[in-house]
């Protein structure tokens, strides 16, 4: 994403759209008229490798990619006018609160600003795509492109609410609410949320480091934050990852929470529960699904098991409301240990 210098107040409207349009046309699309970056070319023919790499053509992700581009290169004139220029689809929390200019929700996730932000998300892009489309796409491009078009409402609606409500609860200042961004990074976010939500096992490298998958994402946040420290661009990724989770099963976002935040949310409900039914609690136990063999992560613990949280373990027995699991956590020596079921999270 990249943040507008400028705010976006009614009483400077005219200098705004100047502003946007000092790159010439539609776009300030970021050219300093000595041609295109050498880099776009080295990212092309990385992505042209990876795409003839695969036996299943993701032909819904090259249709958005080829949106993104053709609006960058002004290819074709009819887009450009679809879209509009930059200040008019650039992602803006007072333009869309206060004007409900809605059209920005969609098509800031197609505007970059240089060869080379195009680029990097292009690729990103691309692998992402690749793993979505073989998973849901089932050789129907229209799905991928409607999920794209979906989430990127959700994400910049999500930012869009969450930045007004910061600036007019005194939080912050104007310039989370009025200032504008670009680019599908928020996107990339809720897409990435819905490959790794499905399958959060194992560890990624990350500039060298191994970062277990579900905190992949927010650990790019922090490192994109630091390297841009831009309240309404930590807003708009954080607001991907929170699209990305609406996105996925109602179950797999609650238990994507229980493990974010280290214990079982609805414990307190499922206790009363039990409680009411009395009686029943034997029958509702033998209902209960059968975990032996799974591998799992520890959530909810408490005292002296709290340290445990967030460890990965595999259910070897299980008795009614108890279970014990294998901890693959090599710094204890008690090697299984028994816990409650709402304490362990399938995956």
């Amino acid at each position: 994403m990249r943040v507008a210098s400028v705010l976006l107040h009614k009483t400077a409207e005219s200098k705004v759209k100047k502003m946007f349009r000092a790159d010439g046309g539609y776009g300030g699309r970021g050219r300093r008229g000595g041609g295109i970056n050498p880099f776009f070319y080295y990212y092309v023919y990385r992505m042209y490798q990876q795409y003839q790499a695969v036996p299943n053509k993701p032909h819904g992700t090259l249709v958005v990619m080829a949106v993104m581009a053709a609006y960058y290169f002004d290819a074709f004139p009819l887009l450009n006018d679809i879209i509009g220029d930059i200040s008019s689809a650039c992602f803006s929390p007072a333009k869309i609160l206060r004007d409900f200019e809605f059209q920005r929700l969609l098509f800031s996730g197609f505007i970059h600003g240089d060869e080379l932000h195009l680029a990097y998300n292009l690729s990103s892009l691309l692998t992402k795509g690749i793993k979505l489309e073989e998973r849901y796409g089932g050789g129907r491009a229209e799905k991928f492109v409607l999920l794209f078009c979906v989430v990127s409402v959700l994400t910049h609606g999500f930012a869009a609410l969450i930045a007004g409500a910061l600036f007019h609860s005194g939080l912050f200042d104007g310039d989370v609410y009025y200032k504008a961004t670009y680019g599908s990074s928020g996107v990339l976010f809720a897409l990435q949320t819905i490959v790794l939500g499905e399958n959060p096992r194992g560890n990624y490298s990350f500039f060298g480091l191994q970062v277990p998958a579900h905190r992949l994402a927010l650990t790019e946040v922090g490192l994109l934050y630091l390297m841009n420290p831009s309240t309404l661009n930590l807003i708009v990724h954080i607001s991907g990852i929170l699209a990305g989770m609406l996105v996925l099963r109602p179950t797999k976002v609650i238990n994507m929470l229980k493990y974010i935040f280290g214990f079982n949310l609805f414990g307190g409900l499922n206790s009363n529960h039990r409680e009411r039914e009395g009686g029943r609690g034997r029958e509702g136990r033998s209902a209960h699904t059968h975990l032996i063999g799974k591998r799992c992560v520890m959530t909810g613990l408490s005292g002296t098991k709290a340290p445990l949280n967030g460890t990965w373990a595999t259910v070897v027995r299980e008795n009614g409301n108890e279970i014990v699991v294998k901890l693959d956590d090599n710094t204890t020596t008690r090697g299984e240990i028994a816990v409650r079921r709402e304490n362990v999270l399938p995956i």
